[in-house]
């Protein structure tokens, strides 16, 4: 009898143990189990974090890559533009040059134009005794002739719309006034320029004046020269800019 009470105390005690820890565990389980839902939630929320960073990445990549692009097309498009820029300026200076807008400098002639120092005879043409602005003009044209690359006139750079005419007793220039002496001087070849300005068959009416009257007609060549570019304006009477 006492046996059995004491077997079913034993049990009784074993049960209630057993009742007990299984309370206990419960809790725990519980507070793990929400433990691991909360890691879960913030792993979530940081691959999420992870993604977005990756997705903005990529995207300021391709931006950069664009960019860059960008940047190469640009900079290749200064370059292009440098070269026509220089190409263009090496045009224009040539041109300048070729109108006459730039001084030169060169060998050549240098021909003295004057009028006679002899006195007038009573009677006599005193035409006959001064340079006209045909004198100067057929000189100019024999000296281009001749292959002369740049002309001048008491300093007036000549181009190709200059002017020689008479305003009275005045020669003009350019619209410049100048009175004698007259010094042309040309830069080109120098062996050319004299065969052609000693040549017989040209200047004749010149060099007969020189001869009869005694006008002065100088002639020599020159080593090194400058000439000034040309001061003068350009006219346009009908030209218009073309679209």
């Amino acid at each position: 009898m006492n046996r059995a009470v004491r077997g079913i105390s034993m049990l009784a005690v074993g049960l209630t143990l057993g009742l007990l820890l299984s309370l206990a565990w419960r809790p725990q389980t519980s507070s793990r189990v929400a433990e691991t839902r909360d890691d879960t939630a913030d792993s979530s929320k940081v691959w999420l974090s992870i993604d977005r960073l990756e997705s903005e990445q990529r995207e300021l990549r391709t931006t950069l890559a664009r960019l860059r692009q960008d940047l190469s097309e640009r900079q290749q498009a200064a370059v292009a533009s440098t070269d026509r820029l220089q190409v263009l300026q090496t045009e224009l200076e040539r041109q300048r040059h070729l109108a006459g807008l730039t001084s030169v400098q060169g060998s050549g002639v240098r021909v003295v134009l004057d009028d006679s120092a002899a006195p007038i005879p009573p009677g006599a043409d005193p035409n006959d005794h001064i340079v006209h602005e045909y004198d100067l003009r057929d000189v100019v044209n024999l000296l281009w002739m001749a292959g002369s690359e740049a002309i001048a006139i008491n300093d007036e750079r000549l181009a190709s719309n200059s002017s020689i005419y008479c305003l009275g007793s005045t020669v003009m220039v350019n619209d410049t006034r100048l009175s004698p002496p007259y010094s042309i001087r040309a830069i080109g070849n120098p062996r050319v320029q004299l065969d052609y300005l000693r040549n017989p068959s040209y200047l004749r009416p010149l060099k007969e004046r020189q001869r009869l009257y005694g006008l002065r007609f100088d002639v020599d060549s020159v080593g090194t020269m400058t000439l000034p570019a040309y001061s003068g304006g350009f006219s346009v009477q009908h030209a218009r800019p073309g679209e």
